[in-house]
């Protein structure tokens, strides 16, 4: 009897300790249950007060990249991105996004997609942007179309950016008609790239509208001068001679419109199967027997640039 009883006891052992085991987890369940809608609620009363930022300046930055420095670029521009909706979802400031975007941009001048995005990332939020951020997209975009020189998408964006959005929460005047006067003039060299957006050279006439409000006749003429040269479309043409009509008077139009013509006459005499690009890149008839011999700028007729051809064709 003693031996089976001994032999007993270990399975009843076995047996309380897996009562006390299922107890125990029954408690946790319970508990956890209790406790995690107070720990919930409290959780979601918690906000972020403010960023930290712990890139250090952008030159070190492009230092401590060990040359993969587009790489990194890459990497900090989709936390911007990630970071820019996460703010807008908490209805934040995204404090240091121009700091991230100069970091960006230092590392790799050459992409493009920071400087396209810059002024959206910086100006539109949840929060009214400061003074200061609409600085800072302008310094941007400024670098970026340094950088691509001839992007016309770019310098459009730019101009619309300085001529149209930003005024409006500017608070001095004069700072005002700078940036829209600028503006202007970045929609104007738009123009005269072109590229692939047919909407551009309509903006070429309200980029004329703003110089003409400015006050400055001389740019608006030499602008549309250029539009009239440079865009085939021959609606925008007419709505750029209609405005040159408005703008200043009779004489000064015909001068304008014969001057345009005489270079169409040109392109069709001598070069009619290459592109108005490709001409304005090959330049005006060269005379050979006019140009030869020393100090060809100083002969009559003789002319080397579309310039110098402009100005003696303005003398009719």
């Amino acid at each position: 009897m003693k031996s089976s009883e001994r032999s007993r006891s270990p399975r009843g052992a076995g047996r309380s300790e897996t009562l006390v085991a299922v107890a125990v987890m029954l408690a946790a369940a319970v508990l956890v249950g209790a406790s995690r809608p107070r720990l919930a609620a409290r959780f979601h009363d918690l906000a972020v007060g403010s960023d930290v930022y712990a890139l250090p300046s952008p030159d070190r930055a492009a230092v401590l990249s060990l040359g993969w420095r587009s790489a990194l670029a890459d990497l900090l521009f989709s936390h911007v991105l990630v970071s820019y909706g996460i703010h807008i979802q908490e209805k934040r400031r995204f404090e240091f996004a121009a700091s991230y975007l100069d970091t960006v941009v230092e590392l790799d001048p050459k992409f493009r997609a920071p400087y396209r995005y810059a002024d959206t990332i910086l100006t539109l939020g949840s929060v009214k942007p400061r003074a200061e951020d609409w600085n800072r997209a302008r310094k941007l975009l400024e670098r970026g179309m340094q950088e691509f020189p001839f992007d016309a998408e770019l310098w459009t964006q730019a101009g619309q950016f300085m001529a149209y959005l930003a005024p409006g929460s500017l608070e001095d005047d004069a700072t005002k008609q700078e940036w829209r006067i600028e503006g202007a003039r970045r929609m104007a060299r738009a123009c005269e790239l072109i590229g692939l957006n047919e909407n551009v050279p309509f903006h070429c006439i309200t980029a004329a509208t703003i110089l003409s409000k400015a006050g400055e006749r001389e740019a608006t003429i030499q602008f549309l001068e250029r539009v009239l040269t440079v865009v085939d479309n021959e609606d925008v043409r007419g709505i750029a001679l209609s405005y040159l009509q408005k703008t200043v008077d009779d004489s000064v139009r015909d001068r304008v419109q014969w001057r345009s013509e005489r270079f169409i006459d040109v392109w069709r005499s001598d070069l009619s199967y290459v592109s108005k690009e490709a001409l304005l890149v090959a330049g005006p008839p060269l005379d050979v027997a006019r140009c030869s011999g020393r100090g060809p700028e100083r002969v009559p007729g003789c002319f080397v640039t579309w310039r110098a051809w402009g100005e003696q064709s303005g003398r009719r």
